[in-house]
């Protein structure tokens, strides 16, 4: 793995540990996600807040560590590809974007030490992940 990326990877896992951390951190992202897009929200309406909470935090952790991992199947992503895919919940891949924006401003809001660099951190870090997913859909 690239230094450059090593680097970003750890600058942007630091930065979630530092917002995530708070209560209201992912109930903000979601309320910034449906300000976006709110036609995302009934795809929601089945879980409950904190089951997806849960789920975002996990899934946020596994997109901060996809770029670390070596370039085999099943990757780290691989499930949670196939479950947004549309052979399971069809979520359409222009949700992604709009969900990084949500997430970017999120994490802007909540981490004391955000600077551009670590927002660049973010979407370099984000980046592979997303395509993945979007690959798979």
């Amino acid at each position: 793995m690239e230094t450059g990326v090593r680097e970003a990877m750890a600058i942007a896992r630091a930065s979630y540990g530092r917002c995530s951390g708070a209560s209201d951190f992912f109930a903000a992202f979601y309320a910034r996600f449906f300000e976006l897009r709110p036609e995302a929200k009934p795809l929601f309406a089945n879980n409950a807040s904190d089951r997806q909470h849960k789920l975002l935090r996990h899934a946020i952790g596994l997109l901060l560590s996809f770029p670390g991992q070596a370039e085999a199947e099943p990757s780290i992503l691989a499930r949670v590809a196939e479950r947004h895919s549309r052979r399971e919940l069809g979520i359409d891949p222009s949700h992604y974007p709009p969900f990084l924006e949500s997430l970017i401003h999120t994490v802007k809001r909540y981490d004391p030490e955000f600077t551009p660099a670590v927002e660049q951190a973010w979407r370099a870090t984000l980046a592979p992940g997303f395509a993945y997913m979007q690959s798979r859909y």
